[in-house]
């Protein structure tokens, strides 16, 4: 099961339980109209608690509303992981990485994350081979670089069909940042897999407790009680 859900906007189907839909680009869950943080310490909360889809709504807005704000690296680095947390389609962050850097050539976190993004492109098209590859000499040089581990640990689940050689990544992931949703289901899918049914079960339960989406929380519940 790769965490299927249809878009509320155009009701097309894929893979991201929560973020942007790659056919109508419209954030895919519901968001709380009461919360509307408009400064990168709130967004940056947002994202420590694992409200990805909050964050990633907060992100967007502050950057239309403060464009600005994309002049600072720290945001830009969250607005990038936020969007690889919600599976948004890569042409975004790597145009904000490629912008920062045009000011910043010699960062090295912003050149890492590029690196990311581009081993992203890569393992979801026809060279995974070569993702695989970059993302794993990444998790080398970072080993606490969670978004390289979850991209190589849920290639493996899920492309590779290997979730012996996943679950090390995905572990480490959640370790790294457990209130990384996605991480979370996925390692709960390798735990399925590996026939670990006791763990698998209680990683689904705090996904769906801290699921916002009644559709995502559904459908954690659901996996969870196969």
């Amino acid at each position: 099961m790769n965490f299927e859900i249809a878009c509320s906007h155009c009701g097309a189907i894929s893979s991201p339980v929560t973020g942007v839909c790659p056919y109508c680009k419209s954030v895919m869950t519901q968001t709380d109209p009461s919360t509307q943080p408009e400064s990168f310490p709130q967004i940056q909360s947002l994202y420590d608690d694992g409200k990805i889809e909050f964050a990633l709504t907060a992100a967007s807005g502050l950057e239309k509303k403060d464009p600005e704000s994309l002049k600072d690296l720290g945001f830009v680095l969250l607005y990038v992981k936020i969007l690889l947390e919600t599976d948004a389609p890569s042409s975004k962050a790597r145009l904000l990485l490629k912008q920062a850097l045009a000011d910043n050539p010699s960062n090295p976190d912003l050149l890492e994350y590029l690196e990311l993004v581009e081993a992203e492109s890569h393992i979801s098209r026809d060279n995974s081979s070569q993702g695989e590859v970059i993302l794993a000499n990444i998790v080398r040089r970072s080993p606490k670089n969670v978004h390289a581990l979850f991209l190589l640990g849920s290639h493996l689940l899920w492309t590779e069909d290997d979730p012996q050689s996943a679950l090390r990544y995905l572990e480490q992931c959640v370790r790294f940042r457990p209130n990384f949703m996605r991480a979370k289901a996925c390692l709960a899918a390798t735990y399925k897999a590996l026939g670990m049914q006791d763990p698998a079960t209680r990683l689904l339960t705090e996904c769906a407790n801290k699921a916002s989406d009644g559709n995502v929380k559904r459908l954690f519940e659901n996996f969870a009680a196969q």
